[in-house]
């Protein structure tokens, strides 16, 4: 995020902003923000030197993800795309005739890249199948091609969608992230961090108890290692007479031989 930050001049106080817009494109389109995260490492640098926006450039690469280009193929389409947007583009149909559109302003400064988009959409509208793949090729090359074409043959009721959600996506990446932890999966991780808390209460409680009890076990050990191998043997004894004699019980009162016992 942070390359991608920089690329468009941004800074980290504008992080939020920047997740924000990936939360909001995402969530309306088909894709994700992993993916999305992928696609700017690609076309963040050419889109921030030409001055296309993050909310315009996220709304092209969602609008790619809807006709399933996406991670790193949507970044080397965008890349390509950019690129051969820094001239006026030149497009030609049986029934546009010759167009041409302007990627600048008077002032030599890059349009919007959605309107760029807009305009070639409309020259697109007017031609055939074969000549929209024709101007594609011409343009932005064989492999940047099925990335522009998704981008020229996006429904108008998806450019909106993503458009606004877009420009309007203040609070996205928190909703996003409120609306995942709402699910059963979500749920099961708040479940799992309130039974680690409840252990380490449990553990303050009980440590001092604990450790009482492991303390005189340790003395314990030590009082019988320190023991002279003459009283080890004489307790040794004593505890098989003693399980020889229950031994004996047992076999007296349930009328049974004990066996493995001794």
């Amino acid at each position: 995020m942070t390359d991608a930050l920089t690329a468009f001049g941004l800074t980290a106080a504008d992080s939020g902003h920047f997740a924000d817009v990936l939360a909001a494109a995402s969530s309306n389109a088909n894709t994700n923000v992993s993916m999305m995260g992928e696609t700017f490492k690609y076309c963040a640098p050419v889109a921030g030197a030409l001055g296309f926006s993050v909310e315009d450039t996220a709304e092209a690469i969602g609008l790619m993800g809807n006709a399933g280009i996406k991670a790193s193929q949507a970044g080397t389409s965008m890349r390509s795309i950019m690129t051969n947007l820094t001239g006026d583009v030149k497009l030609s149909g049986a029934a546009i005739g010759d167009a041409t559109i302007a990627t600048t302003n008077a002032d030599g400064s890059m349009r919007s890249l959605s309107a760029i988009l807009a305009d070639c959409r409309v020259a697109f509208g007017g031609m055939t199948e074969a000549e929209k793949a024709n101007n594609a090729e011409a343009l932005v090359g064989k492999n940047a091609m099925s990335g522009f074409l998704a981008l020229m043959n996006a429904a108008p009721e998806d450019i909106e969608k993503v458009s606004g959600a877009v420009n309007n996506c203040k609070d996205a990446a928190k909703n996003m992230a409120d609306t995942m932890q709402d699910n059963l999966e979500g749920q099961l991780t708040i479940l799992k961090s309130q039974l680690q808390e409840l252990a380490i209460s449990f553990g303050d409680l009980l440590m001092p108890a604990v450790r009482s009890i492991v303390s005189g076990l340790q003395g314990m050990v030590d009082v019988l290692n320190a023991m002279p191998d003459g009283v080890k043997q004489v307790i040794m004894i004593i505890a098989l007479l003693n399980t020889t004699y229950m031994c004996y019980l047992q076999y007296s009162v349930f009328d049974y031989p004990c066996v493995g016992l001794v």
